[in-house]
């Protein structure tokens, strides 16, 4: 179950900056071809993104697979990196639950603000990410389930955690 989450919220993740560089191709194209642009292109593509990066953000979390220096962990034994891990994962759970509510409250309280050519409403694109914040939220306090239990691969916080 928790694998076909984690392929679901990749796919989501990757669809949506797959969009993003769709959008971008073919607004250049247009530029350069027909000399004018695709409506609201900047507006969509900076929607896009927000959303693709709110789902990746739910995916380094819970694998902890984040751009990092790691030179404590490294020098540190498996009992000190599982205790590394679980506070690193903690506080980023901290961050990441009051968030995913804020990013809710601002889609509760949007009104009716729309992009500047095609009047897209923004709510269903903040929605989108709303719903990806929560995720890593989730995925957060399950990767904090699975270390605290120490039943990451290859020993806590070692490899990705896949499921």
């Amino acid at each position: 179950m928790l694998a076909k989450i984690l392929a679901f919220t990749e796919s989501v993740a990757a669809l949506f900056l797959l969009l993003v560089a769709a959008l971008t191709f073919f607004n250049v194209c247009v530029r350069y071809l027909f000399h004018t642009q695709i409506p609201d292109w900047f507006d969509l593509s900076k929607q896009l993104q927000a959303i693709a990066i709110m789902w990746g953000i739910a995916l380094a979390t819970y694998r902890g697979s984040h751009i990092c220096v790691d030179i404590l962990w490294e020098n540190c034994g498996r009992a000190w990196r599982r205790r590394i891990d679980l506070f690193a994962t903690g506080v980023t759970l901290l961050l990441l639950a009051p968030m995913a509510w804020m990013i809710f409250i601002i889609v509760a309280n949007m009104g009716s603000e729309v992009t500047s050519d095609l009047r897209l409403p923004l709510r269903y694109f903040y929605a989108i990410a709303a719903v990806g914040a929560v995720a890593a939220a989730i995925l957060a306090a399950k990767r904090i389930m699975v270390l605290y239990a120490d039943r990451a691969p290859g020993g806590a916080g070692t490899e990705r955690l896949d499921g």
